[in-house]
């Protein structure tokens, strides 16, 4: 169940690397998670809230000046059951917890672009701090389907989410019909350039 994502900001690094002075992207992503019970799979959607990512070339190199905190809202999330959905939110907590919050502070530029193009076929990895409810976990995520225009970078962020690691407890009906302790969320982020730049063309090719 969530997020996440998340996400983000590292594919603006890669406008970054390839842009002098200050830049301010803005963000979208649509969530998808995959969870497993007794009784059948089940799959469900959200979209994280818009946020915006803002760096300016300084003497010691490129710098993230507004690292992006991206959030989602729990009542959002929907799983196509209304039944599902409300044990759900209850397991977050909504009433007190209304967001979830994935959080990527202390970004670096140049590390991050390495992380995110690993390797030729566009797939790499990120971390970002998940917050779900009082309790934070430091993510890592795969990253995958890297694409890189003058207007926007699209990418794929891939991880797998223990419930229990969060204090969460898996909904059940009536003790019998339970929910597995681990999610799989997948968050496909795009960043938007607000004026279009060049890009050459082996970062088209990425």
């Amino acid at each position: 169940m969530i997020l996440r994502i998340w996400i983000i900001s590292v594919a603006a690094v890669l406008l970054l690397a390839i842009n002098a002075g200050a830049m301010t992207l803005d963000g979208d992503c649509s969530i998808r998670f995959f969870g497993q019970s007794t009784l059948h799979d089940f799959q469900g959607q959200v979209a994280c809230q818009p946020f915006i990512m803002q760096t300016e070339e300084r003497p010691t190199g490129r710098q993230v000046v507004q690292p992006p905190v991206v959030t989602v809202r729990v009542s959002e999330m929907n799983t196509d059951n209304t039944s599902r959905d409300k044990k759900m939110w209850a397991m977050f907590d909504n009433e007190r917890f209304p967001e979830i919050k994935g959080q990527f502070v202390g970004l670096d530029h140049e590390l991050t672009l390495e992380q995110l193009t690993a390797s030729d076929n566009g797939e790499g990895s990120l971390e970002f701090d998940l917050q779900i409810r009082d309790t934070t976990q430091h993510i890592k995520a795969k990253t995958s389907v890297l694409t890189i225009t003058p207007e926007q970078i699209v990418f794929i962020m891939e991880f797998p989410l223990s419930l229990a690691s969060f204090e969460l407890k898996p909904p059940s009906v009536m003790g019998i019909i339970r929910v597995a302790d681990e999610v799989r969320v997948e968050v496909q982020t795009t960043l938007h350039r607000q004026e279009p730049l060049e890009v050459s063309a082996t970062d088209k090719e990425r």
